[in-house]
């Protein structure tokens, strides 16, 4: 699954807006101002797919994508007037799309937004109703997995990377395991426990009031719910009052604690399920069926195996990062759309620097790579700084506000971080308003032939001061006071960020203009 192009025209900012990806490579970076667009292009992207799929409430847009899979080149298209798909150029119909949506649609498009609104999450509601409709209590379980291979939106939440953490522990691999302790010093599983909560159909007359029967769960929810009951160690019957807000309700709850106490357990566990994926799934349903008020998880970790350290203790970066590199392994094999906005909110340097290539090596290799694609947005220079410039769009408002996408002139790849900042994201200097400030009040009063005693003295103390923070400008050089003379408009400490057509032409203007000033000293 490779996205190809996209045109979108009338969805909120993006208006006659088009974006062409580079379908050969895994990940595709989408940078730029704030308010260009970017989280618009995701949801836009999620909302087409999901229109495409449930064939109900048509958007008021106009689009159309362009993706390949499996060699195949797909189109989804109302630029026309009417709603179209067409697969090598031949115009699909409603009745055959759905017989071979297997065949020419991704079997999955996930979603993730590190922000704290519903934004992009609301677009993914239809699919995960109809899938909890599916499931919730039917005990048919060739229903329940055509429901799942039918839910081919699926949104990223906090909780999936509990999940995706304690498959791993139940499918132990030697790649994921050096990984998690290469970067987060986990070297393996301590215990868990499940904590279940009466659901909303043991207060109907067909439920059971019964915790230790689980109010009556049926559907793969039941099943899982009981498969961990069986291997938990002294379950608890409790009553508790959570609080989900600032609005204490005072309201009581009916709950069930199960204890998985040790690797023993969990692999009695995992001998109910074929691999990480399945017992993922089935850990989901449980969630979604609004059978779990929390999963706990405890781990050993380097220089500590007392299992006091917590999933809920882990940073913030730290549950992001496992939650969409769990996601990306637990999907592995399929044909997948990652849409990812701003991931990497919560990382530190370190892993902003290295987070592409984790998802490459938790993406596996060959007919796994190939088959997935990432689109992601960010804000930072850490992040692309290895990437080649077809790995990467630069958005933008225009003159005329509409918003403008190109990939950037140069590779970030070799740039550097600062370089990266001034030249890919349009940062007028690196440095600090202040410094930069200094640096041209000096460069003003440099660039003054026949300054006066006064401007004389105030240059000395400019240079002392810049040369106390590690700035030393030499103005005797000639081909310097001519660079200054011709520069001397630019301020740089008051300029606005460069969209990329204006670095562009600012690198070319630079290079003429050195040009120009290394003949006229040439001449003299």
């Amino acid at each position: 699954m490779r996205l190809d192009r996209a045109y979108i025209d009338g969805f909120k900012n993006l208006s006659n807006f088009e974006i062409d990806f580079d379908e050969s490579r895994l990940t595709t970076v989408v940078i730029g101002q704030n308010g260009a667009g970017k989280s618009n292009l995701i949801e836009a992207l999620v909302d087409v797919f999901r229109w495409v799929d449930l064939n109900r409430s048509p958007p008021h847009y106009r689009y159309q994508i362009d993706y390949r899979l499996d060699g195949q080149k797909v189109r989804l298209s109302n630029l026309s007037g009417k709603a179209l798909v067409i697969v090598d150029e031949q115009a699909v119909s409603r009745l055959d799309f759905e017989k071979r949506k297997s065949e020419i649609f991704p079997d999955l498009v996930f979603g993730y937004y590190s922000g704290g609104s519903r934004r992009l999450e609301r677009f993914f509601d239809a699919h995960q109703r109809r899938y909890y409709d599916a499931i919730k209590l039917s005990e048919d379980e060739s229903a329940c997995s055509e429901a799942l291979r039918d839910r081919r939106l699926f949104y990223c939440r906090p909780i999936h990377g509990v999940f995706a953490l304690l498959s791993f522990f139940a499918f132990p691999d030697e790649e994921i395991t050096e990984l998690l302790t290469e970067k987060l010093n986990i070297t393996g599983f301590h215990s868990a426990m499940a904590q279940f909560r009466e659901p909303w159909f043991a207060k109907s007359a067909r439920g059971s009031r019964n915790p230790f029967e689980l109010w009556g769960a049926g559907g793969p929810a039941g099943v899982c719910a009981r498969e961990i009951l069986n291997v938990a160690f002294l379950p608890i019957a409790l009553t508790d009052h959570p609080v989900d807000d600032y609005r204490d309700k005072n309201q009581s709850e009916a709950q069930l604690a199960a204890f998985i106490r040790d690797r023993s357990a969990l692999a009695r566990l995992a001998a109910n399920y074929e691999d990480d994926e399945q017992l993922f799934t089935a850990l989901e349903a449980v969630d979604i069926s609004d059978l779990i008020r929390e999963l706990h998880l405890w781990v050993t970790r380097r220089g500590d195996s007392s299992g006091d350290v917590g999933f809920s203790d882990f940073s913030d970066g730290e549950r992001q990062l496992l939650m969409v590199l769990g996601l990306t392994r637990i999907s592995r094999g399929k044909r997948v759309l990652f849409l990812l906005d701003e991931p990497d909110t919560h990382l530190n340097p370190a892993w902003q620097n290295s987070y592409l290539e984790l998802i490459r090596q938790w993406t596996g290799e060959g007919e796994c790579t190939a088959n997935c694609q990432f689109i992601m947005t960010s804000h930072n220079p850490l992040t692309i700084a290895s990437l080649k410039k077809e790995e990467v769009r630069v958005m933008s408002l225009g003159p005329d506000g509409n918003v403008l996408v190109l990939p950037p002139y140069a590779d970030p790849r070799g740039l550097g971080f600062t370089a990266t900042l001034t030249e890919i994201f349009g940062l007028p200097t690196t440095l600090d308003i202040e410094t930069q400030r200094a640096i041209d009040e000096r460069n003003v009063l440099a660039k003054i032939e026949g300054r006066s005693e006064d401007q004389e003295r105030e240059l000395i103390a400019a240079n002392d001061e810049l040369a106390r923070l590690g700035f030393l400008f030499e103005d005797r050089e000639p081909l310097y006071n001519d660079f200054l003379k011709a520069w001397h408009e630019v301020r740089y400490a008051d300029r606005p960020s460069l969209d990329p057509q204006q670095i562009e032409a600012q690198r070319r203007a630079m290079k003429a203009l050195i040009g120009q000033l290394g003949a006229t000293e040439a001449g003299r």
